[in-house]
């Protein structure tokens, strides 16, 4: 007697192969659209002149401090991340 006829003299079923799905492959040298960095950074809250002003102290009592408008400048640059 073969195997499938003693499995199912045993009560026992054999197992089918499990289908797998297929999923489509991209095949091209078309890179996919990346996000704009652009609208990221215009999304964002531009800084209060409170923000920058206190920024701008933390700045000019720092060792790297500059003139009042380096600092203020410089506070303007890291609150905006650019």
């Amino acid at each position: 007697m073969s195997k499938k006829n003693n499995n199912k003299k045993n009560g026992k079923v054999a197992a089918k192969p499990v289908s797998r799905a297929v999923t489509a492959v991209r095949n091209t040298a078309i890179p996919k659209k990346a996000r704009s960095t652009q609208s990221v950074v215009a999304a964002k809250a531009a800084p209060t002149y409170e923000q920058i002003a206190l920024k701008a102290y933390f700045i000019s009592i720092s060792p790297e401090c500059g003139s009042e408008a380096d600092n203020w400048l410089r506070a303007e640059r890291e609150l905006r991340g650019l």
